[in-house]
């Protein structure tokens, strides 16, 4: 599912675009994208924060790149339906006239490329409704987010020079019903002006 879809927006052709790219990372590997994690709000969470599965083996010249620009987080950048067309179109051409100068595309050998013959136990592949789950999931980061901005508030040290060039430093943080407030800085702020 595109990352945009996590905010609320409607599917459109560019989400399908990224669909196609997952689509393209299971035929380079011949497994399911996230298939050894859990399908939970976490994982929702880390795909709108960028997270695509990883690049394990080696492709025909393009095709990785072309896969990555299915996977953009922002779907203007995303090519079209033409555009994938026409690039794997030439990609196939490409790995025709190498493989007549018998330099074509190896397939190499590794554990992380072929079929799985289990997946993760989180790991659900059957259609079900997600708005609850991805709610949930942007509740979540959004609280996290301004959690991390809180505790970089707290440890940081306000450093104030004054026109004399002798610091004042403020680190004092009153809580006043969820929020946090700076002191003085009012105060500060008139002393210099």
């Amino acid at each position: 599912m595109a990352p945009e879809i996590f905010q609320g927006q409607k599917y459109t052709k560019a989400s399908d675009i990224y669909s196609c790219g997952m689509i393209m990372w299971e035929f380079m590997t011949g497994r399911r994208p996230f298939w050894d994690r859990n399908h939970d709000i976490e994982l929702i969470i880390e795909i709108f924060d960028g997270l695509r599965p990883p690049i394990v083996t080696n492709a025909p010249e393009g095709y990785i790149e072309l896969m990555k620009e299915c996977w953009d987080s922002n779907p203007d950048k995303r090519p079209t339906a033409n555009d994938i067309y026409t690039r794997i179109r030439e990609i196939r051409e490409n790995e025709e006239k190498n493989s007549d100068n018998k330099d074509p595309t190896k397939i190499i050998e590794s554990s992380d490329i072929g079929p799985v013959t289990t997946n993760h136990l989180g790991a659900i592949y059957k259609s079900r409704p997600l708005s609850g789950m991805i709610n949930s999931a942007m509740s979540l980061r959004s609280l996290r987010s301004q959690s991390i901005n809180l505790e970089k508030l707290k440890r940081s040290k306000l450093l104030f020079t004054n026109y004399l060039g002798r610091s004042i430093k403020r680190e004092k943080l009153y809580e006043n019903e969820g929020n946090y407030f700076l002191v003085n800085v009012y105060q500060f702020l008139n002393f210099i002006i």
